[in-house]
């Protein structure tokens, strides 16, 4: 049986050799505006759901918080977290799980740079949220971060090329299918070639506002960039929202 995208494309270490540009300025950005909308203790239980290579929760660490959990279903990711936790000297509870079975309560829960809308079935993406919902403590905060569905839509790159630091050139193929952006990735080594793919759900607000309400979160604010600027549906990069949990 073959393995969904997520399992093959985000075990492969080219993945992150591929996404380094994401760089540890902007993660302190995004911290900077969870930190201002939240107001979190730094002894608070927090939560980076699908924390990938950990650069968000690390940062958070090195704020002086105390109390993280990291969870990603990738060995691949959670080996090289945990690398770049012991070389900066903070602790993290990292762990491999599944994002549609984790365990624990907390007063903040991240998830963030569209690490959401992997699942084939909008269930199985909605099943996270109640998820969440069900482990946020009274009052507690849900931050979801996800690209803007309609800015994605309007302004889609249909193929790009690029080098890998190794030499290996890497094609990239876009289009949109049946409500979801789908990605060919071909990575060129030599007379080889590896395929890759990824497949995200183009959810927009009013659908995320259907599951945080389903999930007893009610959305407080949303923002359109790291920045705070407000969300604007044609064209704000991203789709920050800001959730808290009944009281």
């Amino acid at each position: 049986m073959t393995k969904p995208w997520y399992e093959d494309w985000f075990a492969d270490e080219r993945y992150l050799a591929l996404y380094r540009h994401r760089n540890n300025e902007e993660a302190l950005y995004a911290l900077d505006l969870i930190e201002k909308a939240t107001e979190i203790e730094k002894d608070s239980p927090i939560l980076d759901l699908a924390c990938g290579a950990g650069r968000h929760s690390i940062n958070l660490a090195k704020r002086g918080y105390t109390n993280i959990t990291a969870i990603d279903l990738s060995p691949t990711l959670i080996r090289e977290a945990k690398k770049t936790a012991d070389a900066e000297g903070v602790k993290i509870n990292f762990e491999q799980q599944d994002m549609r079975s984790f365990e624990g309560k907390y007063e903040l829960i991240m998830n963030l740079f569209t690490s959401f809308g992997y699942f084939e079935q909008d269930e199985e993406n909605e099943g996270v949220i109640l998820r969440v919902g069900k482990s946020l403590k009274s009052g507690g905060y849900f931050i979801l971060d996800f690209f803007n569905s309609g800015m994605i839509c309007g302004n889609i790159n249909p193929h790009d090329e690029r080098f890998l630091p190794s030499g290996e050139r890497v094609e990239q193929f876009r289009k949109i299918k049946n409500g979801r952006i789908e990605k060919k990735i071909l990575i060129h080594s030599g007379n080889a070639t590896s395929e890759f793919h990824e497949s995200v759900r183009l959810f927009e607000f009013q659908d995320f506002e259907k599951m945080f309400a389903n999930a007893g979160i009610a959305i407080k604010e949303k923002f359109g960039d790291y920045f705070g600027k407000p969300f604007e549906s044609g064209s704000s990069p991203r789709l920050i929202l800001v959730g808290k949990k009944d009281e």
